[in-house]
Order: C-alpha cells, then structure tokens, then sequence
C-alpha cells in the first residue's frame, strides 16, 4: 500500500484533509511539520528564526529519506514548502491540493499566520505562491480543488484509500 502524499500552499487544508482521510481509512498520519517541531523540540517558526530557512529544508529532505525507506501506506501532510524545494515523488502518490490565494488568506486566523514564517508578508507571500503553483503541478500526480467540501475531496481519493 502506497503512502498519500498531501502537497499545497500554506494553509491550503493539507493537515484537515489527511486527518480525515485517516479517520475513514484508518490509516496512519504523518505531518511533517508537527514531527520535525517535535524532533527539534521547537515550533517551525523558532526553528526558521534561529538556524533559517536552509536547516530547515535540511530536516524536511531527512524527513523524505526517512519515509521513503521506512514508511508505508500512511496519509502524509507535507510543510508547504517541501515540494518546492525537494522532490517529494518518492514517498508516494502525490496530491495537490490547490487553493486561490485570497482564499488561502480568508481561512487563516491572526494566530495561524503567526505559525507561518514565510507569510509575514503578504506581497512576498503572493509571489510565493505565483512561483510554487507550477511547482506544484509538476510533482503531482493528482490535482484536487482543495475549495470543494471535505467530504467531497475524501471521496476523490476513496480510490486510493
């Protein structure tokens, strides 16, 4: 059983989506943000502040080696930046969730924007965007409208549940 690997900007609904797909699958789930935080033993936004953007990437490709060789058949949420700066191909079936911008911004509290290092600007976080779209794209291996209902986007994936 391959593992589900969940793509997209920040705040797209990656970690929402693979916790129900986990529910109703009964699948193990993987955020790798939460385990990298819990790995360094501090929040993503710490870990930015003190060693950079660089280190951080560098825990993110250990987190891919590690899941490439060590796990299958999870639901795994991925950092948004991940996919843009590693191939995430080889941990499995690749989804991205793909979400307008000014959407993205909508749903984000004062408080998750907070938890979000490269989206303290919110014109850098647009060009961000613009750039990581096709980047994206390239690495999936499916897209979903990450807009429609939860219930709807765990019934496109049902085939590979």
């Amino acid at each position: 059983m391959q593992n589900i690997v969940l793509i997209g900007f920040m705040g797209c609904g990656k970690s929402t989506l693979a916790r129900e797909l986990g529910r109703v699958s009964g699948r193990f789930v993987l955020d790798s943000d939460m385990l990298i935080e819990q790995r360094e033993g501090i929040s993503v936004a710490e870990y930015f502040a003190r060693y950079g953007e660089g280190a951080f990437r560098e825990r993110e490709r250990e987190f891919i080696d590690w899941i490439e060789s060590s796990v299958h058949g999870a639901i795994i949420s991925t950092g948004g930046g991940m996919s843009a700066h590693n191939s995430v191909k080889p941990m499995g079936i690749v989804v991205y969730l793909d979400m307008a911008f000014e959407r993205i911004c909508a749903r984000l509290s004062q408080s998750d924007l907070a938890k979000r290092p490269l989206f303290g600007d919110r014109t850098k976080a647009l060009e961000l965007f613009t750039k990581r779209q096709a980047i994206y794209q390239a690495q999936a291996d499916i897209t979903l409208n990450a807009e429609l209902e939860i219930a709807a986007l765990v019934g496109a994936l049902d085939p590979l549940l």
